[in-house]
């Protein structure tokens, strides 16, 4: 219950590092390098407590040996994601933006608990599981649906194929990371490698995307509040811990319970329009939906 409860309180922080990173987009004037400027604070942060837990950001020829190549690429799962959600935002509006990467993530979440994809483990999917997700899903519904900003029309089902598709190459994150992490022994040697492979990626998008017009130097310059450089600390403490906590409780419940800290949290600042968002209504249907979802998660802790 504490792993959960910590959990949750990742879960919690996502709306923050959101509004932080929406403040540095407006600062450096692009979604792609103000990911970029993120990565790399976070980067640099997971270096210093790397370098502060083991002293060295070196790997031994046996650990390197021993780990499947993919598991060094977890931050490229996390990009994929980001990049997804930047995306669809113009076409499917806010709601369906959060809506299918959760479903995405719940999704591919219980087939990794059930088939120990990733050499995590294997969690039987029996009725009980199922009847967990369907109210763990309706929840989500419930919440999200309420929402203002959605998106209606034709042809928009491949746009929604690819949220749902960045909810799910997100998933396979924590149980990447989680095993690198086992062999590293440190989640946040783990969580740095999982940065660093990101901010390499992305660099190459940005270098290739704005060319000799991105000027790095200038951007980490710019004039901007202080907490608007938050997104990239919390991210690597986002991924240190789903690197630790993944191992501990399984890759489902790991997902479902940090989305309900991301659904408590985003009511919260709608109810009182913090960090700059607009003030809006929570209704009955939302606290509802938000008690559904924290039912779901007590009968997967059951399972």
């Amino acid at each position: 219950m504490i792993f959960l409860l910590l959990i949750f309180m990742l879960g919690v922080l996502t709306p923050v590092q959101t509004a932080a990173n929406s403040r540095l987009r407006q600062s450096v004037g692009s979604p792609l390098v103000a990911s970029l400027v993120s990565f790399t604070v976070g980067t640099l942060y997971l270096t210093a407590a790397t370098l502060v837990q083991k002293g060295t950001l070196a790997v031994d020829a046996a650990s390197f040996a021993s780990l499947p190549w993919w598991a060094w690429f977890g931050g490229v799962c996390g990009l994929y994601g980001l990049t997804v959600n930047i995306v669809i935002f113009p076409k499917l509006g806010g709601v369906q933006t959060a809506l299918m990467p959760m479903l995405g993530q719940i999704g591919m979440g219980m087939l990794i608990d059930t088939f120990g994809w990733f050499r995590s483990v294997s969690y039987p999917f029996d009725l009980l599981r199922l009847t967990a997700v369907v109210m763990i899903l309706a929840g989500v519904c419930m919440v999200v649906l309420k929402k203002g900003g959605n998106a209606t029309g034709r042809g928009l089902l491949p746009w929604q194929l690819v949220g749902i598709s960045g909810g799910a190459v997100f998933a396979m994150q924590p149980p990447m990371n989680s095993l690198l992490s086992a062999e590293l022994m440190s989640s946040v040697h783990a969580a740095f490698f999982s940065f660093l492979s990101a901010t390499v990626v992305l660099l190459g998008i940005v270098v290739a995307r704005h060319g000799d017009r991105c000027r790095l130097p200038q951007v980490f310059s710019l004039d901007r509040p202080w907490w608007s450089w938050l997104g990239g600390l919390i991210g690597g403490t986002f991924v240190t811990g789903f690197a630790f906590f993944a191992a501990k409780v399984g890759v489902g419940l790991l997902l479902v319970t940090s989305i309900c800290g991301m659904l408590a949290c985003s009511l919260v600042i709608d109810k009182f329009g913090l960090l700059g968002a607009e003030r809006k209504r929570v209704g009955v249907m939302q606290y509802a939906g938000l008690l559904c979802v924290v039912a779901g998660i007590a009968l997967l802790r059951l399972n």
